[in-house]
């Protein structure tokens, strides 16, 4: 069996890490059965700190890889070429606004209190319950969008070898998405048929909007039917040029 690099998909939460971890990651290992995978934060909450999970050079797929252990995370044996230098690293970013918007309704109404601290959790949910969309990011959810984003700014200067894929190709255009991904990771056609085939069915939009399931809109741009002028003002004043360095624009 030919190894295959270790990959390390860094995401954001609310930024379909789900669909890496429950979707993509088993569909990689059906192809290269010798992969393993590790889901960071979930070995987190399990009470394991990620410098306890030694990340090898081959044969590993990494998910749920939030900003918050972008640089936790320890490599054995260390890289001679430098931090993450034989691995691969796929980054998929999504737009901070939606993702905003996303946190307030998981918070409030379907994420699971089973977290790493679930008395914050619970407290920041017990604001959110008394607050409207906008009330809420303005209150809560603004800050750990934005803190996120620009994590993966800066991530993305320190390893530019990353491979920048973006949620909103993933949603409107899975198969370019895939393409991007296969050709980063040098798959075959055969191989990335095999992986991508039945994959498009899990980014589909949901039929109709429940705000108490995880997957509650997928479609991006939620945000501009939430957004007033104290919002607009808050992600432009403390993020607006990254974010348009990064495409996400007020057009």
């Amino acid at each position: 069996i030919t190894p295959h690099p270790t990959t390390i998909f860094l995401s954001v939460n609310k930024g379909a890490s789900s669909f890496l971890t429950d979707d993509f990651a088993p569909a990689m290992m059906r192809v290269f059965p010798q992969l393993r995978h590790l889901a960071i934060a979930q070995q987190i909450i399990n009470g394991i700190k990620p410098q306890e999970l030694p990340i090898p050079p081959r044969d590993m797929i990494v998910t749920r890889m939030y900003p918050d252990v972008y640089d936790q995370l320890v490599e054995e044996p260390v890289p001679a070429a430098g931090r993450f230098a034989d691995k691969k690293l796929v980054m998929l970013r999504r737009d901070p606004r939606d993702v905003a918007v996303s946190l307030y309704y998981s918070i409030r109404y379907s994420h699971t209190t089973r977290t790493r601290n679930r008395l914050h959790f619970l407290g920041r949910k017990a604001v959110l319950d008394d607050l409207d969309v906008a009330g809420g990011i303005a209150a809560i959810t603004y800050k750990p969008s934005i803190k996120q984003f620009q994590a993966t700014v800066r991530f993305l200067k320190q390893h530019p070898h990353t491979c920048l894929t973006t949620y909103e190709t993933l949603i409107n255009d899975f198969p370019a998405w895939l393409a991007q991904v296969q050709q980063y990771l040098g798959w075959s056609d055969e191989q990335a048929t095999r992986i991508g085939g039945k994959l498009q069915r899990a980014v589909k939009a949901p039929s109709r909007m429940r705000v108490s399931k995880h997957k509650r809109r997928v479609t991006p741009g939620n945000w501009r039917e939430v957004f007033d002028d104290r919002l607009r003002e808050i992600y432009q004043r403390l993020a607006g040029r990254e974010m348009q360095a990064a495409g996400y624009t007020w057009d």
